[in-house]
């Protein structure tokens, strides 16, 4: 029985685990593993470096020092793995990923985000011709580019295939390209205007749909190509076990999903996971709110679906909750508008909004109080700003609640982070270091792209602050992060040990999990990694090529590349 399901028996089976306590002390240290010949970069300011770490039948931490008092304490029957100087660290905590859908999204028919239209077509009929389901179901098509190619986005689907559905996800998440059937299916070939949270792009001249939508209005689309039956559960299951090996294939032992697409039955597919004893990571999941159902029935299933067990691996204890969109699509809410010209012509020229104001404060205080971490998506400094502003209303209990992404943050709404306990969560990954992508950004938000995702300033306030990935719209790698962080010539981590900070000790803290993981002590639970190189030592520029060779959750190995662990 592996030690990675302890924390789901433990809550089931208390006297049974109490009568073991009754086994004599040469049966226990039989079972004791010894980490010893190691660089421990502990993480714990009172004790930050180690040479050995003691790890129980449990999967806790039961001793960390120097070698000999480590020895000394686990027993002579211990189970000792010398690691030859390697570099041992706190499991990495990844607190924004999309883990389903990028294993989902992998199995698509795969389109190139800027490819020509006739390669486009190319790839449309290769996927009509290889899809079996009802729906034809593709990924990674750029909605900017596309309507650089065309203006008549459905009209190269339906010569393509006028009776099967088709559905191109875009590469970033916040838009889809659909064909008339899939469009009437959803209704929106019948609707005026706008769907609650959504964008419908029209033909200027007719006034129809024209195949591309925005933002919400995707995710009906998504939810009619991936219904929750026992057949898509399967599926998404499947497709996420080999996400799952990604992420101990980088030293990442927990992380909140911020998908949440429970009507596609994601929440089944994780639930699997864990009955399956085949969750190598701890995971504190998000639930999406829909700004097109009725307040009172989702706030109801919502509830339902709640869970927050701290001896299970699995909780959903979280609500993502939108504000705005994405500043590429100018839809991320700004309190400025967009520089003209630009981009896609919706017609909102300071951004859009997924709720107005009065819902989006109703959703954060009624969540809240039945026990939500509140997880807002922000990306334009207003987003930031009206999530903020629903956070100060809403119920601190179950917080700390967090902003992802911020983009864009006026400099007044720097201080309440610390002021208001908000955590600001960042991804800095290399496109953020990108001359190519500044320019390009630029486009729409001209000089304000001089002070973007300000997670050095917001570091200097005292507030938390974790880096996450964005998994898989942005780079997963942690030691790659790092490299970028400490690379920003503005507004990046200072330090080796602030950066590590923010994927260990921070995030463990967002997760209401730093008394269990974070850091490398006695009681806490050996969630580790083991990286070749002392990342705190070798030049920054050679951080992310350093290699991850083993990840151990609650000490059992879930990634052990030369098998240092294989004699445990």
């Amino acid at each position: 029985m592996s030690r990675n399901t302890k924390p789901t028996l433990r809550s089931l089976t208390g006297l049974l685990l109490a009568a073991s306590a009754l086994c004599s002390a040469s049966a226990a240290a039989a079972e004791t593993l010894v980490i010893t010949d190691a660089k421990v970069r502990t993480m714990n300011p009172a004790a930050p470096l180690a040479e050995a770490v003691a790890i129980d039948e449990d999967g806790v931490i039961l001793a960390v020092g120097d070698e000999g008092t480590v020895l000394k304490k686990a027993g002579a029957d211990a189970h000792v793995v010398k690691l030859g100087g390697k570099l041992v660290l706190p499991g990495f905590q990844d607190a924004h990923v999309h883990l389903i859908e990028a294993g989902v999204n992998a199995s698509l028919c795969e389109f190139e985000a800027l490819a020509s239209l006739e390669e486009t077509k190319a790839t449309v009929r290769d996927c009509v011709k290889e899809s079996e389901g009802d729906w034809v179901v593709g990924s990674g098509v750029s909605m900017t580019n596309l309507l650089d190619e065309t203006d008549d986005p459905v009209g190269v689907l339906d010569k393509i295939s006028s009776d099967r559905p088709i559905l191109i996800l875009d590469d970033i998440g916040h838009g889809a390209w659909a064909n008339s059937v899939a469009l009437e299916a959803a209704g929106y070939d019948k609707i005026k205007g706008n769907p609650p949270g959504g964008i419908i792009l029209r033909d200027e001249k007719t006034g129809a749909p024209n195949g591309i939508v925005l933002e919400n209005a995707q995710q009906k689309l998504r939810n009619l190509a991936f219904p929750d039956t026992p057949e898509n559960v399967k599926f998404a299951y499947e497709n996420m076990l080999p996400t799952l090996k990604t992420m101990a294939e980088n030293g990442i032992t927990t992380v909140s999903d911020a998908g949440g697409f429970w009507p596609q039955g994601h929440l089944k597919a994780w639930q699997m996971a864990e009955k399956n004893d085949t969750l190598t990571l701890r995971a504190a999941n998000a639930l999406y709110v829909y700004p097109d159902l009725p307040f009172d029935e989702q706030v109801e299933t919502l509830s339902n679906f709640y869970s927050n067990d701290p001896n299970r691996l699995l909780k959903f204890n979280q609500v993502k909750i939108y504000v705005d969109g994405i500043l590429e699509q100018r839809t991320g809410a700004l309190l400025a508008p967009y520089r003209q010209g630009p981009g896609i012509d919706h017609g909102f020229d300071s951004g859009f909004l997924y709720f107005d104001e009065a819902t989006l404060d109703r959703y954060s205080k009624v969540l809240s109080e039945k026990g939500f971490k509140l997880h807002y998506h922000v990306t334009g400094d207003r987003g930031a700003r009206l999530a903020l502003d629903a956070i100060a209303q809403s119920d601190p209990e179950p917080g700390p609640h967090r902003l992802t992404h911020i983009y864009l943050l006026d400099k007044a709404d720097y201080g309440r982070f610390k002021d208001e306990g908000v955590v600001a969560d960042f991804q800095l990954a290399p496109s953020s270091l990108s001359r190519e992508y500044d320019t390009f950004i630029r486009k729409f938000i001209g000089e304000r792209a001089d002070t973007m995702m300000p997670a050095g300033s917001i570091e200097k306030t005292g507030a938390t602050m974790v880096m996450s990935s964005d998994f898989d719209a942005d780079e997963l790698s942690p030691l790659i992060k790092i490299q970028t962080a400490l690379q920003r010539k503005k507004d990046g981590a200072p330090d080796v040990e602030t950066a590590v900070k923010w994927m260990t000790v921070n995030p463990a803290k967002l997760l209401n999990q730093d008394d269990k993981t974070g850091t490398i002590e006695p009681g806490k639970f050996a969630d580790l990694v083991v990286i070749d190189k002392d990342i705190f030592e070798i030049p920054v520029k050679e951080i992310g090529k350093a290699t991850v060779e083993a990840t151990l959750l609650q000490g059992d190995p879930v990634f052990d590349a030369e098998g240092l662990f294989s004699g445990n």
